[in-house]
């Protein structure tokens, strides 16, 4: 069943970007649950729509259950999902329409009992770029919880105990116009730009390094331009980091340090544009542990913890002080062309989240 609906999602071409889409896949969950003893609203912000669904009137349930139903863009052929054996393969099958699958499901079969739970649904379209819009905003507004459950992370029935944060600067380098034929009467912002990354890139491990796990600070230039001709020497050049953090460590410091290296070029300046904080999770945490003791009595299944590379929408809740469970069932190839989960498996999960819910919320 769970499948069905999710077969059905993945139709919905939800880029971040395209709010007609989004709006669209909304609506079709909303007249999937009308029926229902629920409350609904269609929350809006800079054009990005969300989903709010509460079994009570409130904006603060004591459990949400979010997830996000925007995703990467995949050709057309993703869009259709197709099966080998268990597995089912679509774009947005793992990243994370089978959540908001799930949550359908969910709200229909505890039915007219709906006002005996006090829980909601949060569905979001922008994650996928960073989530400022969807989660934060409706964090800013008002929206709170004593809990949030949000399996956009962790891997194969395992927690995330960590994820990294999120610093991106633009650096800015200044040179001097001259004819190509002649480039000693210039300054090459160019070249100027490409020393100064090569000597920031000393702060961080360099890779392949031997920790397996990768988990330290790590670094990439994501973009860089500068130059109008060919023939001509170069006066301004930019380049955009993104830079994640792990936990132990703290944005203001990288900054600091690159700052400082900045400081001795008066060619070079430095500005940030984003920087979101690396969260880690209480791994003692009273739900993390009846999630695990009910998927090991329901399925014999041994959950573990695992830590992350990336970020997800679980850091708006983290801001304020809202903790978050964050575990996924058997998939993988996120933002690829073979993004697959296992069906069989997401049956289970299924299982463990209705019980769940039971549990923390009626």
């Amino acid at each position: 069943m769970i499948s069905k609906v999710l077969d059905k999602l993945v139709t919905f071409k939800t880029l971040s970007a395209d709010h007609v889409a989004c709006r669209e896949a909304l609506i079709w969950i909303k007249e999937q649950i009308i029926d229902l003893p629920l409350h609904i609203s269609l929350f809006e912000s800079e054009g990005f729509p969300s989903l709010i669904i509460t079994s009570r009137k409130t904006k603060s349930p004591k459990l949400w259950l979010q997830a996000h139903l925007d995703i990467v863009p995949a050709p057309d052929e993703l869009f259709k999902a197709r099966y080998k054996g268990s597995k089912m393969f679509a774009r947005g099958t793992y990243d994370m329409k089978y959540a908001t699958a799930c949550y359908i499901q969910l709200l229909r079969d505890i039915g007219n009992d709906l006002p005996n739970y006090d829980f909601g649904v949060m569905i979001t379209t922008d994650e996928e770029i960073g989530g400022f819009n969807g989660v934060a905003k409706l964090l800013n507004s008002g929206y709170s919880s004593k809990l949030c459950f949000l399996p956009d992370g962790g891997d194969s029935w395992c927690f995330q105990e960590s994820a990294k944060g999120i610093l991106q600067l633009k650096i800015e380098a200044t040179g001097k116009s001259s004819h190509g034929s002649r480039p000693w009467e210039g300054e090459n912002a160019i070249e100027i730009l490409v020393s100064f990354l090569q000597e920031i890139k000393e702060l961080f491990s360099k890779e392949p390094c031997d920790d397996k796990s990768h988990y330290h600070n790590s670094i990439n230039v994501g973009k860089i331009s500068g130059g109008e001709a060919t023939n001509q020497v170069p006066n301004l050049a930019s380049a955009n980091l993104d830079i994640r953090f792990i936990p132990e460590t703290n944005s203001k410091k990288i900054f600091s340090d690159i700052s400082k290296i900045a400081a001795m070029n008066k060619n070079i300046s430095v500005s940030k544009t984003v920087d979101e904080p690396a969260i880690k999770t209480d791994k003692k945490n009273k739900h993390i542990k009846l999630f695990s003791k009910i998927v090991l009595d329901k399925y014999k299944i041994k959950t573990g913890f695992t830590k992350s590379h990336g970020s997800s929408d679980a850091r708006h809740f983290a801001k304020h002080n809202i903790p978050t469970v964050l575990i996924r069932p058997v998939g993988g190839s996120i933002h690829s062309d073979l993004e697959w989960i296992d069906t069989k498996e997401l049956d289970k999960f299924y299982g463990a989240l209705k019980e769940f819910v039971s549990l923390v919320a009626k």
